[in-house]
């Protein structure tokens, strides 16, 4: 099959996420140009990273994908550092001619290849709603609301996770022994448990959490899953590369980085 045209496979990728209604503060779709109009490989991984860039390109990789990507748009005055790593970082893949897809929040949310899903599919629950965890004016949800085909005792959902993220996640058991329905946000999503407690939900699962988590989740009778930033979102990135292939017939390889966090 011939190869893909850099801008054409991005066009489409980029109508498929649908970022227009889904607020964001990182570019969507191609962040980094490069000079290799044609794509034939495609290496993937969660974050943008010198470690990454390097293994993309001794697989000879004509562009990169990604879910963290570069250049933030944030006020954030921490990341100011940052942006010189990330002009680098975007030096090193024009220096090979690799051009750099990113698609963030719109890929957590996303109802067939986002996170959410994806870790919703990979436990064996069932998807009720996309309606948890409104971005503020834009009337879309970032997360879902899932059930258990059968109720699940915490510890088994805590095997599960186990297996299914490759690490131990972090639990607070404060609600009940048996988990029917429980509500789940990639990354970077501890403040949802509030809405999960309000819904009177079994259980929430995130990437991180923050030290006032136990007192909340036993006040509010709710078990808490941290599971991993990085290892929460590795789900999104795969399945869109599994889409990119099967639309363009591109090669992509997902490049794992070892990231506790």
């Amino acid at each position: 099959m011939a190869p893909a045209r850099l801008h054409e496979l991005v066009a489409a990728t980029t109508a498929y996420v649908d970022p227009r209604q889904i607020p964001d503060y990182a570019v969507t779709g191609l962040q980094i140009e490069g000079s290799r109009e044609a794509v034939r490989r495609i290496a993937v991984g969660v974050s943008a990273n010198r470690d990454l860039f390097r293994a993309a390109a001794d697989w000879d990789a004509d562009a990169v994908l990604v879910h963290h990507g570069l250049f933030w748009d944030s006020d954030d005055p921490d990341q100011d550092p940052a942006r010189s790593y990330d002009e680098r970082r975007a030096a090193f893949l024009r220096d090979r001619g690799m051009s750099l897809i990113a698609y963030h929040l719109p890929l957590d949310a996303h109802p067939e290849v986002g996170n959410n899903r994806q870790i919703a599919d990979k436990l064996g629950l069932v998807v009720e709603t996309f309606d948890f965890a409104p971005l503020p004016g834009a009337g879309v949800a970032i997360g879902l609301v899932a059930r258990a085909r059968e109720p699940l005792a915490t510890e088994d959902m805590l095997e599960r996770a186990a297996r299914v993220f490759g690490q131990a996640p972090t639990v607070i058991a404060g609600g009940p022994a048996i988990i029917s329905r429980m509500a789940i946000v990639s990354g970077g999503g501890a403040s949802e448990i509030y809405a999960a407690i309000d819904r009177g939900l079994d259980a929430y699962l995130t990437g991180e959490g923050r030290e006032w988590i136990p007192g909340l989740a036993r006040e509010g009778s709710i078990n808490f899953f941290a599971v991993g930033h990085h290892a929460s979102e590795v789900g999104g990135v795969q399945a869109l590369a599994h889409w990119m292939e099967r639309q363009f017939g591109v090669e992509t390889r997902f490049f794992p980085q070892a990231n506790p966090f």
